[in-house]
């Protein structure tokens, strides 16, 4: 897989940020006591939990990067990283309008890119000393003051095929000034939004390649490229809030579960159509609904395909921590995230920038600690299970005849 993000930072601030790379992607975990025979079959069991536990996470490289390659080339859309949203909060927007924003071949490549991007950003940095943190922040700095003259390049590397759109304050980004080098060292959170308030996402645009997403083969490599995906999302030591505005649709209902909270608008919809499909959830969408509602909440809306309708009931039922008014979520979920960034966040709708700043690499290893408490195995197992049931049902003949019936009856009411 093409390694890309912030490659001129990592190449120019030492071998220490490089070297974190791949031991930071791999969760250091705190085992159950567990009766063995001997110290030997100890290590075993410990390295086969350690395996499972990031299996997902570092599927073979080459592989995955053949996947987003294959994926990049399907549809339109893109996806938005405002680096600036807010002081230390990011905004992720899926940007499809004309689709209800349904992820597309293509923006589901850049989803990747984006993480990738973050993970550049935020998980080395993370694994540091205070001391090392300190030097190497003031060095991205010095960095971005050579890249400014023009005599060095200071661009994050994106693929040279990515759509991934990286703004700041609003503007597209082009270079890496001094300014937002220290955005991204002051970056603690991300919200996750649909653009233009028609919905946070529809689930897939197979419209663009509806032949090639629709086979059992597409089905098995989306899901894997999908739940690696997210799964690094997850694991980002960066906090999350999903701003849930109209409908989160199969997919996107699944994409609502990858988030640490969720804001959702009084008219929003959330529901796991995927049984009204012919398949189970195949992003790992289910496995980690089971960590956000108890399992009978789970169960009715996995299985009998139940909408959550509304902010009040999303946060009667555990799904959601807030709700907000129509059109308010970006707003209330900025507000919410306030916590993270001040020690005395503003209240009620006021902006102002009060109190001292939390410290940054704290609340990182805060989030990391909390993401590696969770029961990996488990989660794993689950997800595991998941992406073996869909590759089962996506494909077969059952479910191409739903989504043939569903894709006529759009097609009619667009007509």
């Amino acid at each position: 897989m093409n390694t890309f993000g912030l490659t001129s930072r990592l190449s120019r601030t030492g071998s220490v940020l490089f070297q974190t790379r791949l031991a930071s992607t791999i969760p250091s975990r705190t085992l159950q006591c567990q009766y063995v025979n001997s110290p030997q079959e100890q290590r075993q069991r410990q390295q086969q939990q350690q395996q499972r536990s990031y299996s997902c996470q570092i599927q073979h490289p080459t592989k995955l990067g053949q996947l987003r390659a294959k994926f990049r080339q399907f549809g339109e859309g893109h996806i938005e990283l405002d680096l600036n949203h807010s002081p230390g909060l990011a905004l992720l927007t899926i940007n499809n309008p004309q689709k209800h924003n349904a992820l597309t071949g293509k923006m589901i490549a850049e989803l990747a890119d984006c993480v990738d991007f973050l993970e550049e950003a935020t998980i080395n940095s993370s694994n540091l000393t205070h001391e090392t943190y300190i030097s190497v922040t003031k060095m991205a700095r010095a960095q971005a003051i050579e890249a400014s003259d023009g005599t060095d390049d200071y661009i994050p590397h994106l693929h040279p095929d990515s759509g991934l759109v990286l703004k700041n304050a609003g503007e597209p980004l082009d270079t890496m000034s001094l300014e937002n080098a220290q955005i991204l060292d002051d970056l603690v959170g991300i919200i996750v939004t649909g653009s233009s308030n028609k919905s946070y996402c529809a689930g897939l645009d197979i419209s663009a390649a509806k032949n090639t997403l629709l086979s059992p083969q597409a089905g098995s490599e989306m899901s894997a490229l999908m739940v690696s995906t997210l799964t690094r999302f997850l694991r980002l030591p960066l906090v999350t809030i999903a701003a849930i505005e109209r409908a989160a649709i199969g997919g996107g209902a699944e994409l609502t579960t990858f988030c640490d909270h969720r804001c959702m608008s009084e008219n929003a919809k959330v529901q796991f159509v995927q049984t009204e499909m012919g398949v189970v959830p195949g992003w790992g969408g289910a496995s980690r609904l089971l960590n956000i509602v108890s399992r009978s909440h789970a169960l009715r809306l996995l299985g009998a395909a139940e909408p959550i309708q509304g902010g009040q009931e999303a946060v009667q039922c555990g799904f959601a921590q807030v709700s907000a008014p129509p059109q308010k979520t970006i707003n209330v979920a900025t507000e919410y995230m306030q916590r993270y960034v001040w020690e005395k966040p503003p209240r009620d709708g006021n902006n102002s920038q009060g109190g001292a700043r939390r410290y940054v690499p704290a609340v990182r290893a805060m989030k990391k600690i909390v993401s590696h408490g969770m029961d990996y195995d488990g989660v794993d197992r689950v997800s595991e299970l998941e992406k073996d049931l869909f590759r089962q049902f996506w494909g077969s003949p059952d479910n191409l005849a739903r989504v043939e019936a569903a894709f006529s009856g759009n097609k009619k009411k667009n007509d």
